[in-house]
């Protein structure tokens, strides 16, 4: 039986900068369905460079969190996967913002994403975001990544 599912809305590559109503709604098609079988869902803005999208992101949160927020069982994974940004100067100030805005409607989970591909959540560990029920995310592949990344864990 499903318990999780993760509601990705694609920003770049046809996604939400370019076809926004349009992808919304496949987010929103997932997130009504799974509400309807008690199953939590993720809504994730999927982005490799959210910080550079500020202002689409910021505004798909306000609008997710106030259709969602009620609703205990629905998360919100505000950046995957962050690239080379430097964690203090660019991905940090997003997420706060991220964060703010979300917190404007709900106290729900908040799952933040780390630089280098989700792997170095050390330097969110050092500088950590200011706020409540907020979850880091660490990608680990058990293929490739091995001692080194289980001990940032």
């Amino acid at each position: 039986q499903v318990t999780l599912v993760r509601a990705a809305m694609g920003v770049e590559a046809g996604g939400y900068l370019q076809s926004g109503n349009i992808e919304k709604q496949r987010v929103v098609t997932v997130v009504d369905a799974a509400i309807r079988n008690g199953v939590y869902v993720i809504i994730d803005w999927h982005d490799h460079h959210a910080a550079t999208h500020q202002e689409d992101a910021l505004a798909f949160f306000a609008e997710m969190a106030e259709m969602y927020g009620k609703f205990p069982n629905v998360f919100f994974e505000i950046y995957n996967e962050p690239l080379t940004e430097d964690w203090s100067s660019q991905t940090k100030p997003y997420e706060q913002a991220a964060l703010s805005t979300i917190r404007n409607h709900t106290d729900n989970l908040v799952i933040c994403g780390t630089p280098n591909w989700s792997q170095d959540v050390e330097k969110a560990a050092q500088d950590p975001i200011v706020g409540h029920n907020i979850a880091y995310t660490l990608h680990f592949y058990a293929t490739s990544h091995k001692e080194l990344l289980r001990a940032k864990a």
